[in-house]
């Protein structure tokens, strides 16, 4: 397992670059940890944060939530925390260069650069080892 205060430390780094030169080691962290480890960001951390972090952290969760590597259990639990800070999305406009995922949440930056560096961290030949134990097999689709 990845240790949680190691997840901490990479998912702040990435919040504070927002998104604009974040480490794609701390984005693959991220990533393996919510889709492999079970790791959903802690409310009551991510309070402490500024509104505009609150939207990037939001942001990257209910993104890394949307793909099938992950049960249903686990998605909603991350939509969960990521519903809790929607209230404070800002508008802005839409960019043919954004997802519209960061644009709903007023991030003007997204995990799209990224994408290429964790794309494999969801496919079935993707071996991950670890004690975690899933709540469900039943996956998103």
């Amino acid at each position: 397992m990845i240790p949680q205060n190691k997840i901490n430390k990479a998912f702040k780094k990435v919040i504070q670059s927002e998104l604009k030169d974040a480490s794609t080691e701390d984005v693959i962290l991220i990533a393996t940890a919510i889709w492999h480890e079970g790791f959903v960001p802690d409310i009551a951390w991510l309070e402490s944060l500024s509104i505009e972090d609150q939207c990037i952290a939001g942001y990257i969760t209910e993104f890394l939530a949307g793909f099938n590597v992950i049960c249903k259990e686990e998605r909603e639990h991350l939509l969960s925390v990521s519903k809790h800070f929607s209230s404070n999305a800002k508008n802005i406009a839409p960019n043919k260069n954004r997802d519209e995922l960061a644009t709903q949440w007023g991030v003007a930056h997204d995990l799209t650069p990224y994408f290429e560096h964790i794309a494999h961290l969801q496919t079935r030949h993707y071996k991950h080892t670890s004690e975690y134990k899933r709540p469900s097999r039943n996956f998103v689709l």
